[in-house]
Protein backbone atom coordinates (compact mmCIF):
# COMPACT_ATOMS: atom_id res chain seq x y z
CA UNK A 1 0.00 0.00 0.00
CA UNK A 2 1.71 3.22 -1.06
CA UNK A 3 1.69 6.27 1.00
CA UNK A 4 -0.52 9.31 -0.60
CA UNK A 5 -1.28 12.57 1.23
CA UNK A 6 -3.96 13.00 -0.91
CA UNK A 7 -6.09 10.77 1.38
CA UNK A 8 -5.06 12.93 4.38
CA UNK A 9 -6.47 16.23 3.05
CA UNK A 10 -9.74 14.32 1.42
CA UNK A 11 -10.18 13.36 4.86
CA UNK A 12 -9.35 16.60 6.64
CA UNK A 13 -13.38 18.09 6.40
CA UNK A 14 -14.96 15.07 8.17
CA UNK A 15 -11.72 14.89 10.41
CA UNK A 16 -12.27 19.10 11.34
CA UNK A 17 -16.07 18.23 12.45
CA UNK A 18 -14.72 15.32 14.47
CA UNK A 19 -12.12 18.06 16.12
CA UNK A 20 -15.07 20.23 16.63
CA UNK A 21 -16.83 17.47 18.75
CA UNK A 22 -13.60 16.97 20.74
CA UNK A 23 -13.01 20.01 21.82
CA UNK A 24 -17.16 20.67 22.78
CA UNK A 25 -16.19 17.22 24.86
CA UNK A 26 -13.06 18.53 26.34
CA UNK A 27 -13.87 22.12 27.29
CA UNK A 28 -17.53 20.81 28.26
CA UNK A 29 -15.75 18.28 30.67
CA UNK A 30 -12.51 20.11 31.60
CA UNK A 31 -14.75 23.52 33.07
CA UNK A 32 -17.47 21.32 34.42
CA UNK A 33 -14.39 19.60 36.50
CA UNK A 34 -13.25 22.96 37.22
CA UNK A 35 -16.63 23.88 39.16
CA UNK A 36 -16.52 20.77 40.49
CA UNK A 37 -13.27 20.83 42.04
CA UNK A 38 -13.47 24.32 43.87
CA UNK A 39 -16.67 23.52 45.07
CA UNK A 40 -14.77 20.36 46.13
CA UNK A 41 -12.30 22.51 47.48
CA UNK A 42 -14.55 24.56 49.30
CA UNK A 43 -16.52 21.62 51.10
CA UNK A 44 -13.24 19.87 52.28
CA UNK A 45 -12.56 23.93 54.29
CA UNK A 46 -15.39 22.66 56.24
CA UNK A 47 -13.78 19.92 57.97
CA UNK A 48 -16.41 17.88 58.13
CA UNK A 49 -15.39 14.32 58.55
CA UNK A 50 -18.67 12.39 56.48
CA UNK A 51 -17.69 14.95 54.13
CA UNK A 52 -14.09 14.67 53.70
CA UNK A 53 -14.40 10.66 54.05
CA UNK A 54 -17.28 10.68 51.05
CA UNK A 55 -14.73 12.70 48.97
CA UNK A 56 -11.88 10.52 49.75
CA UNK A 57 -13.26 7.65 48.53
CA UNK A 58 -14.44 9.82 45.35
CA UNK A 59 -10.87 10.52 44.86
CA UNK A 60 -9.69 6.91 45.31
CA UNK A 61 -11.79 5.58 43.23
CA UNK A 62 -10.93 7.94 40.52
CA UNK A 63 -7.72 7.49 40.90
CA UNK A 64 -7.48 3.90 40.89
CA UNK A 65 -9.90 3.17 38.24
CA UNK A 66 -9.25 3.06 34.13
CA UNK A 67 -10.96 6.38 32.47
CA UNK A 68 -12.75 3.31 30.00
CA UNK A 69 -14.36 2.06 33.01
CA UNK A 70 -15.76 5.52 34.32
CA UNK A 71 -17.15 5.97 30.99
CA UNK A 72 -18.97 2.40 30.60
CA UNK A 73 -20.53 3.04 34.25
CA UNK A 74 -21.81 6.29 33.27
CA UNK A 75 -22.84 5.02 29.84
CA UNK A 76 -24.34 1.69 31.16
CA UNK A 77 -24.73 1.75 35.02
CA UNK A 78 -26.91 5.46 35.25
CA UNK A 79 -30.22 3.95 32.60
CA UNK A 80 -30.22 1.01 35.08
CA UNK A 81 -31.14 3.63 37.93
CA UNK A 82 -33.34 5.34 35.65
CA UNK A 83 -30.90 8.00 34.73
CA UNK A 84 -30.65 7.69 30.65
CA UNK A 85 -28.27 10.65 29.84
CA UNK A 86 -26.98 9.45 26.38
CA UNK A 87 -23.59 8.80 25.09
CA UNK A 88 -22.39 12.44 24.90
CA UNK A 89 -23.68 13.88 27.61
CA UNK A 90 -22.34 10.36 29.51
CA UNK A 91 -18.72 10.67 27.56
CA UNK A 92 -18.44 14.30 29.07
CA UNK A 93 -20.09 13.44 32.74
CA UNK A 94 -17.14 10.46 33.04
CA UNK A 95 -14.25 12.66 31.91
CA UNK A 96 -15.63 15.41 34.06
CA UNK A 97 -15.51 13.60 37.10
CA UNK A 98 -12.42 12.05 36.50
CA UNK A 99 -10.71 15.70 35.40
CA UNK A 100 -12.30 16.67 39.07
CA UNK A 101 -10.74 14.43 40.91
CA UNK A 102 -7.07 15.57 39.37
CA UNK A 103 -7.96 19.27 39.94
CA UNK A 104 -9.05 19.05 43.29
CA UNK A 105 -5.91 17.82 44.23
CA UNK A 106 -4.57 20.93 42.00
CA UNK A 107 -6.25 22.95 44.04
CA UNK A 108 -5.57 22.03 46.99
CA UNK A 109 -1.73 22.45 46.96
CA UNK A 110 -2.47 26.35 44.90
CA UNK A 111 -4.42 27.09 48.15
CA UNK A 112 -1.66 25.33 50.54
CA UNK A 113 1.01 27.92 48.62
CA UNK A 114 -1.08 31.15 49.54
CA UNK A 115 0.25 33.02 51.91
CA UNK A 116 -1.75 32.86 55.10
CA UNK A 117 -1.76 36.68 56.07
CA UNK A 118 -4.00 37.52 53.56
CA UNK A 119 -6.88 35.44 54.79
CA UNK A 120 -6.19 36.44 58.55
CA UNK A 121 -5.63 40.18 57.05
CA UNK A 122 -9.09 39.66 55.09
CA UNK A 123 -11.29 37.90 58.60
CA UNK A 124 -9.72 41.34 60.58
CA UNK A 125 -11.31 43.39 57.77
CA UNK A 126 -14.75 42.03 58.35
CA UNK A 127 -14.73 40.93 54.58
CA UNK A 128 -17.74 37.94 54.21
CA UNK A 129 -16.33 34.91 53.13
CA UNK A 130 -18.03 34.63 49.90
CA UNK A 131 -16.59 37.75 49.14
CA UNK A 132 -13.03 36.78 50.31
CA UNK A 133 -13.00 33.55 48.59
CA UNK A 134 -14.16 34.97 44.78
CA UNK A 135 -12.07 38.40 45.47
CA UNK A 136 -9.12 37.33 47.09
CA UNK A 137 -8.48 33.41 46.80
CA UNK A 138 -9.96 32.03 43.90
CA UNK A 139 -8.06 35.15 41.34
CA UNK A 140 -4.82 33.99 43.14
CA UNK A 141 -5.35 30.13 43.39
CA UNK A 142 -6.55 30.13 39.62
CA UNK A 143 -3.34 32.53 38.71
CA UNK A 144 -0.84 29.93 40.56
CA UNK A 145 -2.38 26.86 39.37
CA UNK A 146 -2.44 28.09 35.60
CA UNK A 147 0.40 25.12 34.62
CA UNK A 148 -0.57 22.34 35.70
CA UNK A 149 -4.71 23.31 34.99
CA UNK A 150 -3.03 23.45 31.66
CA UNK A 151 -1.34 20.35 31.71
CA UNK A 152 -4.71 18.83 32.76
CA UNK A 153 -6.53 20.12 30.13
CA UNK A 154 -4.48 18.40 27.96
CA UNK A 155 -4.66 15.04 29.48
CA UNK A 156 -8.46 15.51 29.10
CA UNK A 157 -8.03 15.84 25.48
CA UNK A 158 -5.79 13.06 25.41
CA UNK A 159 -9.14 11.24 26.78
CA UNK A 160 -11.22 12.03 24.46
CA UNK A 161 -10.67 9.03 21.88
CA UNK A 162 -11.89 6.63 24.70
CA UNK A 163 -15.59 8.22 24.58
CA UNK A 164 -15.46 7.05 20.81
CA UNK A 165 -16.36 3.17 22.35
CA UNK A 166 -19.64 4.33 23.08
CA UNK A 167 -20.57 5.62 19.97
CA UNK A 168 -19.65 9.85 20.48
CA UNK A 169 -18.31 10.75 16.86
CA UNK A 170 -15.59 12.54 17.89
CA UNK A 171 -12.32 12.84 16.21
CA UNK A 172 -11.01 9.24 16.64
CA UNK A 173 -13.95 7.84 15.70
CA UNK A 174 -14.31 9.96 12.57
CA UNK A 175 -10.72 8.76 11.40
CA UNK A 176 -12.02 4.95 12.20
CA UNK A 177 -14.81 5.33 10.13
CA UNK A 178 -12.85 6.85 7.35
CA UNK A 179 -10.02 4.64 7.13
CA UNK A 180 -12.49 1.43 7.51
CA UNK A 181 -13.48 2.30 4.23
CA UNK A 182 -10.70 3.59 2.45
CA UNK A 183 -7.95 1.67 3.56
CA UNK A 184 -5.56 4.11 4.45
CA UNK A 185 -5.14 4.35 7.92
CA UNK A 186 -1.90 5.96 8.26
CA UNK A 187 -2.90 8.99 6.26
CA UNK A 188 -5.97 9.08 8.36
CA UNK A 189 -3.96 8.82 11.27
CA UNK A 190 -1.64 11.41 10.31
CA UNK A 191 -4.40 14.09 9.69
CA UNK A 192 -5.81 12.92 13.05
CA UNK A 193 -2.47 13.48 15.09
CA UNK A 194 -1.82 16.25 13.25
CA UNK A 195 -5.29 18.02 14.74
CA UNK A 196 -4.86 16.66 18.67
CA UNK A 197 -1.46 18.09 18.48
CA UNK A 198 -2.69 21.77 17.18
CA UNK A 199 -5.32 21.34 19.90
CA UNK A 200 -3.32 20.69 22.69
CA UNK A 201 -0.48 23.72 21.26
CA UNK A 202 -3.35 26.29 21.27
CA UNK A 203 -3.76 24.88 25.28
CA UNK A 204 -0.33 25.21 26.30
CA UNK A 205 0.27 28.75 23.87
CA UNK A 206 -2.89 30.29 25.78
CA UNK A 207 -1.19 29.16 29.31
CA UNK A 208 1.94 30.86 28.89
CA UNK A 209 0.18 33.88 27.64
CA UNK A 210 -1.51 33.95 30.49
CA UNK A 211 0.98 33.17 32.62
CA UNK A 212 2.99 36.66 30.81
CA UNK A 213 0.01 38.45 31.70
CA UNK A 214 0.09 37.89 35.58
CA UNK A 215 3.62 38.94 35.87
CA UNK A 216 3.50 42.31 34.12
CA UNK A 217 -0.07 42.34 36.25
CA UNK A 218 2.32 42.09 39.07
CA UNK A 219 5.15 43.81 37.57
Amino acid sequence: MNFDLQYTWDALPRLLEGAWMTIQVSFLAFFGACGLAIAITLLRRLEWRAIDAVIAVYISFIRGTPVLIQIFLCFYVLPVVGIDIGAFTAGVLALTLNSAAFQTEIFRGGLAALPRSQIETARSLGIPPPVMWLKIILPQLFISTTPPLVNEFTLVVKSTPLVSVITVVELMRVSQQIFSSNFHPIEVLLGAFVLYFLICFAGSQLSRWLEVRNQLKRA
